[in-house]
């Protein structure tokens, strides 16, 4: 299965042709959050328009950055993957938007507490041979959660949960500069960092490919 991922694209729709193209190829895309920038329904509407006329095999979440009306678009389109799991062949996906609290005050923001129960209702055991965790906010301490001025601001709950249930992927967004990957025991983290600029792609066979873009 190849895994179109990206994140943060705020509010673009309109993309190279080379990033069309993989698009159009991906038998499945991936969206970590900031679908908007700071908009709802109407704006989310169309950027998941413009994904969805080259692939309309989409899961996704919200991020802070996105009103509530977003949730509904993606829920409408039966692609919301916010406190659920969608098993797909033999990959299990795990999704949870928002982010943990910033500074910021912005529109989807969740606290540690409130994420660590959305982790915890996901099944414990699963017959899928890979878990895939969609999540806006990175795990705390990690390369991919780390601000230009050098904090770690990622949630301490994502963290807590790849060290003990361990997915074999984790794929995130939100801090635009921590573009890159990360791993906690054996579970690979991906931020492919604000798209369309850039945007990872992963092959899952008998064995894991991945490239960022």
């Amino acid at each position: 299965m190849i895994v179109f991922a990206l994140t943060d694209i705020h509010g673009r729709t309109t993309y190279p042709e080379e990033v069309r193209r993989q698009l159009s190829n991906a038998d499945i895309v991936v969206i970590a959050g900031d679908i908007t920038n700071f908009g709802g329904a109407r704006q989310a509407t169309e950027i998941i328009d413009a994904i969805t006329t080259l692939n309309d095999r989409v899961l996704a979440i919200s991020g802070n950055c996105d009103q509530n009306g977003v949730d509904e678009i993606l829920s409408a389109g039966k692609m919301n993957i916010h406190g659920t799991t969608r098993t797909i062949g033999d990959i299990q996906f795990l999704g949870i938007g928002g982010s943990n609290k910033t500074p910021f005050h912005t529109p989807h923001e969740y606290s540690e507490k409130q994420i660590k129960q959305t982790l915890d209702s996901f099944p414990k055991s699963t017959e899928a041979r890979f878990r895939i965790l969609i999540s806006h906010a990175p795990p705390f301490k990690s390369k991919v959660d780390k601000m230009f001025f050098g904090m770690h601001v990622g949630s301490k709950a994502i963290r807590q949960y790849a060290e003990t249930s361990q997915p074999d992927i984790l794929l995130c967004g939100h801090i635009h500069e921590a573009r890159g990957f990360d791993r906690i025991g054996k579970t690979l983290i991906i931020n492919p960092g604000p798209f369309p600029k850039h945007y990872a792609i992963i092959n899952i066979d008998d064995t894991l490919e991945y490239q960022l873009y």
